[in-house]
């Protein structure tokens, strides 16, 4: 019984997570085309601040994925969200590693 419940608070908060971290990567790509459009910005600082919004967004999603592990009914629900969590891991990492080399690249444009 207490271990329901506590699998059904586990699920339901990391569902929530999960949309709360969809919901940031949208708002990231709102921010970015607003950015893109009305700032005063250039294309690449607003590319940099876009890969770091999303990062964030995405952090939350690979988070919320680690709970619904924990809750999983079956092998398969593991395999399947440990691919997703994978996969999600390795796009954070490329996006950071793209954003490390575009501050650097932008850091030498500008100090000269």
């Amino acid at each position: 019984m207490i271990a329901e419940v506590i699998s059904s608070l586990t699920y339901g908060a990391g569902m929530v997570i999960e949309y709360i971290g969809v919901l940031m990567v949208i708002a990231s790509v709102a921010l970015a085309l607003y950015m893109l459009f009305f700032s005063a910005d250039n294309r690449d600082t607003v590319r940099m601040k876009f890969a770091r919004n999303i990062i964030f967004g995405l952090e939350f999603i690979i988070a919320a994925d680690v709970l619904l592990v924990t809750v999983a009914q079956n092998l398969d629900e593991v395999m399947q969200l440990g691919g997703m969590v994978l996969i999600r891991i390795l796009l954070g990492y490329a996006l950071r590693q793209e954003f490390i080399h575009d501050k650097v690249k932008l850091d030498k444009i500008y100090k000269k």
